[in-house]
């Protein structure tokens, strides 16, 4: 059962600017102002509560890799629709790549003398010399260049010192995993390769954090004299790229990349699924490869150990599994030089809208119809899903789509719920419209037919009596006559009475209460019930209440009604000896006034357990009738109907011992007291 809303009773003003409807008719613009209301509260209420819950962001990044492979998917499409060709990775031709692998290691390093430089450091003194021959843009060792250093490793260096970049693998936390310090002397920067790896197994953010205390940064300078940096370590990319920038006048420039606020890192890495060109150092120092090749190219010069000796640690990307880290860099550097970091989209603002969206979608889920809604949420859905997929592949911005799903959703929901209670309630008073109507229609036509028989067949039965009467005279000492005219007496009363009946003209001309009391002097009249009415609103502590005035024709008449159908039920069923008609008010020490009617009888009772309110079953067809029948003409008017054991019995009643007895109490709002009245 949909969860019940109060009644809106605020800004009353506003509500008058709705237009009332016809005259009669339930107010479906008020209903209308309600559940935008309600529902608007509801969808900004829900963003509050659960739209920055911290289990979204974890989802949000574990949505990355998804990301990624759709918009590889998405591209290749694209370039499928309109190439009409077989796709190929897109090719790269600012980075390349050259592996120092297991083989070459074999092949180039000779034996290492004892607390002597690395081997390896001698081949990359060839190496480092045979590459800038090419004249590249930057080359940059991303290797394990730990320990003493070779003396023609640093020669070299130092020769091409203005394009070269160190990296540095390894711990940060660890200030012996620095290279030589002639080692890092010698260089253009010395950067550190570190990537920071995500909650799902992706390697895409960056710059790091990392314990810088004691860590060597450049001559003269060290990590704690940096006053007062922070600990914000620059990444091999971050060094990469503004050198880049500088030389050939693509990508970010330093302060570009400065401006990147701490809480909310960029993602560096697009992963577009390039190829970049590989070669093997063996290749370069043999001679196969050409130094032209690297012609104003950044070239990145790192180990990748094959099965044999697999002991560098390998990451994945949404498109390869177990790339080596040279791959990666690879990619944060190509990222970075097209200016396309991915960036996040500030949480301040995604806050605010993420609350003119929650109450936007509230108000609009509160007011559509069921199949409307659903249709107009799952396309909202759908659309959601691809902006925030077309502005992270193209516009480079990340925008949170769970939190807007997670809105979408909440707001749903309540919307429903809102719908379906504000629906309820005006089918209610639709349906009590429409029984109201048909109560007016009935009584319109008792009125008609009442009027019929007093127009029409009580005049011709009284001109038959008096034609009985006439032939008294006639035909003296005959019965027949006399007994007719008795006849006819006794069927004018009878018509008089189903003409009461279908219309109470007593209403109208002696008053609600004084025609109260005429249906108690019927019952004396046509029974041995001894009647007594109690009229205790002229004797209250307030003054009484202007029945005729406030109570209009047709409350007055369902009134009647009820109160003539309970005496109806007193003597049918009650076997009742004593009755009392209480009319009184209420409202002294509440917030409203009203009126209440009680009709108590001496007689049997009736059982309590299943009187109407509890749906009871044992009573007769025709009681039960009866009792439904007060209580509908009740609810018409906005009234409420009890029937319970009297609270005290009849003084004159001699075997009130034996008897339980009814009270039927009629209590009706009439008004509210005006705030100050008392």
């Amino acid at each position: 059962m949909p969860l019940s809303l109060p009644k809106l009773n605020l800004l009353p003003g506003l509500r008058k600017l709705l237009p009332a409807g016809r005259a009669g008719a339930p107010k479906r613009d008020s209903l209308l102002f309600e559940r935008l209301f309600w529902g608007a509260l509801s969808g900004g209420l829900a963003t509050i509560l659960f739209a920055e819950s911290p289990v979204l962001d974890t989802m949000e990044m574990n949505l990355l890799e998804w990301r990624y492979k759709t918009g590889h998917e998405l591209n290749r499409a694209f370039r499928s629709f309109y190439s009409f060709a077989p796709l190929k990775a897109a090719g790269n031709s600012d980075v390349v790549l050259v592996t120092y692998d297991d083989e070459d290691q074999f092949d180039l390093e000779g034996e290492g003398e004892e607390g002597g430089a690395a081997p390896i450091q001698e081949v990359m003194a060839r190496l480092v010399s045979t590459i800038e021959s090419g004249s590249p843009l930057l080359l940059v060792l991303d290797l394990d260049l730990r320990g003493k250093a070779d003396n023609r490793l640093v020669a070299a260096l130092r020769a091409n010192k203005g394009n070269t970049v160190l990296a540095l693998p390894g711990s940060l936390d660890n200030p012996n995993d620095l290279p030589a310090a002639e080692l890092r002397k010698s260089v253009l920067k010395c950067a550190f390769d570190h990537v920071i790896i995500e909650q799902n197994g992706l390697t895409c953010r960056m710059p790091i954090l990392a314990n810088l205390n004691n860590i060597y940064v450049g001559e003269g300078e060290t990590a704690s004299n940096m006053n007062g940096r922070g600990e914000l370590v620059e990444s091999l990319p971050e060094v990469v790229a503004p050198l880049m920038s500088a030389r050939a006048g693509v990508g970010p420039s330093r302060s570009k990349i400065s401006d990147f606020a701490q809480e909310e890192l960029p993602i560096y890495i697009k992963f577009s699924g390039k190829e970049y060109p590989v070669y093997k150092a063996r290749d370069i120092l043999s001679e196969t490869v050409s130094p032209l090749s690297f012609s104003n190219k950044v070239v990145l010069l790192g180990t990748n150990f094959s099965q044999k000796v697999d002991n560098t640690p390998r990451v994945r990307t949404p498109l390869m599994n177990k790339v080596p880290n040279i791959y990666i860099q690879a990619e944060a550097i190509s990222t970075l030089s097209k200016n396309e970091p991915i960036r996040s989209f500030p949480r301040s603002i995604l806050h605010h809208i993420l609350l003119l969206i929650g109450g936007a979608l509230g108000a609009l889920s509160s007011t559509l119809a069921m199949g409307r809604r659903t249709t107009i949420f799952l396309t909202i859905a759908m659309l959601l899903t691809l902006l925030t997929q077309l502005s992270f592949q193209y516009l480079n911005v990340q925008v949170p789509v769970l939190p807007l799903l997670a809105v979408l959703m909440l707001t749903y929901i309540f919307g429903t719920l809102i719908y379906l209670d504000t629906d309820l309630r005006l089918r209610n008073r639709e349906l009590a419209m429409a029984r109201e109507a048909m109560q007016v229609r009935a009584e319109e036509e008792r009125q008609r037919i009442a009027e019929d028989l007093h127009d029409e067949t009580l005049p011709a039965l009284s001109a038959v009596a008096r034609m009985a009467d006439k032939l008294t005279h006639e035909m003296d000492g005959s019965d027949t006559p006399r007994q007719m005219r008795e006849k006819l007496d006794g069927a004018i009363s009878e018509m008089r009475r189903v003409i009461n009946d279908l219309h109470p003209s007593v209403l109208e001309t002696m008053g609600f209460k004084p025609a109260l009391e005429n249906l108690l002097a019927i019952l004396e009249r046509e029974t041995d019930i001894a009647g007594q009415f109690e009229d205790r609103t002229e004797n209250g502590p307030t003054p009484p209440l202007d029945l005729e005035t406030i109570l209009n024709d047709f409350t007055r008449l369902q009134l009647y009604r009820i109160v003539q159908e309970s005496l109806n039920n007193v003597q049918k069923h009650a076997q009742a000896s004593e009755v009392k008609l209480i009319i009184s008010q209420f409202g002294t020490d509440l917030a409203e006034e009203g009126l209440q009617i009680d009709i108590i009888d001496n007689g049997k009772g009736m059982d309590l357990d299943f009187s109407p309110e509890t749906k009871g079953t044992r009573q007769s067809s025709k009681t039960s009738h009866g009792l439904i029948n007060i209580r509908q003409r009740a609810q018409l008017i906005g009234a409420q109907v009890n029937w319970k054991k009297p609270d005290s019995t009849f003084a004159n009643d001699s075997n009130s011992s034996n008897k339980s007895g009814t009270q039927v109490t009629i209590k009706m709002t009439i008004r509210k007291k005006e705030e100050g009245n008392g």
